[in-house]
């Protein structure tokens, strides 16, 4: 562990981190509780009948809804296939009996309006979920069904607020069941990690803290396997390019184990300065679980660092939040420990003005 990083000095994490995002981060099962308050909320939906696909437009912090969604939904009994679409142009099966959620924390996301004009040419059946922005305006223009969510915070910490009400759209329409119980009851897991993760942790008893500081100086590579874990790796890749500002590359078994296993054979130099963090729960696919631990034994002396961790909760939903959350915090500490403000994204919002132009 980096012990030249102190990451309990509560002066210093204050100073490095005007904008408060820890803060925001320790709140999020207080984000996940109002998100299901408005999910349930009295809004119409369409009507589920003939549904035969669920697309999720989205971008970013908002497309991740998608993944969560696409991850945990057919394990709840969605008997339809749900597609994330991350780009301008939606699949030509798109039509009448596609349920699209159309996400845009901002509203105003350049790629999601494009297919919204897409699926509304396509007479698709929509829901939107944002804080205002252009995506709003249409929704009331077009009588598309809105979820309207708190506004003023960074997409990447929005995450409950994105999916939850796609999930409480989903089993209302009576496509799926169980998964909002599911999440009420992680909620108090989420809690317990808050305390345990949180700025007030000492590092000895936060895992989180310890993982930040080990990661300084390091490329993270972050392992998961095929669902639920797959969409956590992706999610701790993504926050801790956006909070650290660091490369980091992620990938999922048993995938990786037909080409990347192969990769950490020659570059010694580079591979020696990665840190591969593996994401595991229990009760793995069986020969899932084996492919992973044979292949970090085999990799094992080619890595700079090696740390596994473990979910916890009893459900896959319990089990995918626990890992993103522990990414989330990890990402901020890291952020922290590099002296680095984790808010601002100067690059994106620099691509954005170019665009623009």
């Amino acid at each position: 562990m980096n012990d030249t990083v102190n990451l309990d000095d509560v002066q210093r994490l204050t100073r490095d981190d005007p904008s408060g995002i820890l803060g925001v981060v320790e709140d999020f099962p207080k984000q996940v509780r109002v998100a299901l308050e408005i999910g349930r909320s009295d809004i119409s939906l369409p009507d589920a009948s003939g549904v035969d696909s669920v697309v999720v437009l989205g971008m970013g912090g908002s497309g991740i809804s998608g993944d969560v969604v696409g991850a945990l939904a057919p394990l709840a009994g969605l008997k339809v296939p749900v597609l994330t679409v991350k780009g301008y142009q939606l699949p030509a099966y798109v039509g009448s009996n596609t349920l699209v959620f159309a996400v845009s924390y901002s509203g105003n996301t350049e790629e999601t309006l494009d297919c919204v004009e897409q699926a509304h040419k396509a007479g698709a059946r929509m829901v939107a979920v944002s804080s205002g922005g252009k995506l709003a305006q249409i929704a009331g223009e077009r009588g598309v069904s809105l979820f309207e969510i708190p506004g003023n915070m960074q997409p990447r910490a929005s995450l409950g607020y994105l999916f939850v009400p796609i999930v409480c759209s989903l089993e209302r329409m009576g496509l799926i069941s169980g998964l909002v119980e599911q999440l009420q009851e992680t909620v108090e897991l989420l809690e317990d990690r808050s305390r345990e993760h949180g700025g007030a942790s000492p590092t000895d008893a936060n895992p989180t803290k310890r993982l930040a500081k080990d990661l300084v100086g390091y490329l993270p590579v972050v392992y998961g396997s095929e669902g639920p874990l797959a969409v956590a790796a992706l999610r701790f890749k993504a926050q801790l390019n956006e909070m650290a500002k660091i490369p980091t590359f992620h990938n999922a078994f048993p995938e990786l184990n037909h080409n990347e296993t192969v990769g950490w054979q020659n570059l010694q130099e580079i591979c020696s300065r990665t840190h591969l963090v593996v994401l595991r729960e229990q009760g793995e696919h069986p020969r899932v679980a084996r492919r992973v631990d044979i292949t970090l034994d085999l990799i094992d002396g080619s890595v700079g660092h090696m740390t596994q961790v473990w979910a916890r909760g009893e459900t896959a939903a319990a089990r995918l939040l626990d890992l993103v959350y522990f990414g989330d915090f990890v990402s901020v500490y890291l952020a922290l420990a590099l002296e680095q403000d984790p808010t601002p994204v100067t690059r994106i919002e620099e691509l954005k003005k170019r665009l623009a132009e």
